[in-house]
């Protein structure tokens, strides 16, 4: 079972994010330019993901989310057309607002993600996760470093070894 932390509530849903990294996955398979939408990670997480991580109940539980993909705050990189998803990864501005400091960003690896090659900080134990923001280019994506501190370069989009921290929107009223 996938654990929830709970970073905000309103109007009758729940945005959510995993307690722990999950996977180990490259934001593209290829390095090129990209922007969430049309990231390979993107597909992954509302396709195979969505249909293995979660049974008919829950997935009647979760909403389509209309996701704001907004340009870089400090390079002004094209965040990319909005896109509509299940599940997602949080923005830069998300991972800020929703996160006390940055040790409360600080995430530890599942089991299965350490399997998958995860990589792992060898003093904290943390791991550096995906952010679906744009980095200082499009070949670059934000992310989270393992110490808990916002990534604004981002890292190379094809790197396949930064962990993988699923997102979404769960209705809590009927």
């Amino acid at each position: 079972p996938i654990e929830w932390r709970v970073l905000a509530v309103s109007d009758g849903r729940a945005l959510v994010v995993s307690e722990y990294a999950l996977d180990a996955r490259a934001y593209n398979k290829e390095s090129v330019d990209v922007t969430w939408e049309s990231s390979t990670l993107r597909g992954w997480l509302n396709g195979e993901f969505y249909d293995t991580a979660f049974n008919e109940e829950e997935k009647g539980r979760i909403a389509l989310t209309e996701v704001e993909n907004k340009d870089h705050p400090q390079y002004g990189t094209e965040g990319g057309e909005d896109t509509e998803d299940r599940i997602f990864l949080l923005s830069l501005e998300e991972a800020e607002m929703y996160f006390g400091d940055d040790e409360d960003r600080r995430v530890f690896p599942t089991k299965y993600a350490i399997a998958n090659e995860v990589g792992k900080d060898s003093d904290l134990g943390t791991v550096w996760w995906w952010l679906r923001s744009p980095g200082d280019y499009r070949m670059n994506a934000a992310g989270v470093f393992a110490d808990g501190s916002l990534r604004l370069i981002g890292g190379s989009v094809s790197f396949d070894s930064d962990a993988v921290r699923p997102a979404l929107r769960l209705k809590i009223t009927p």
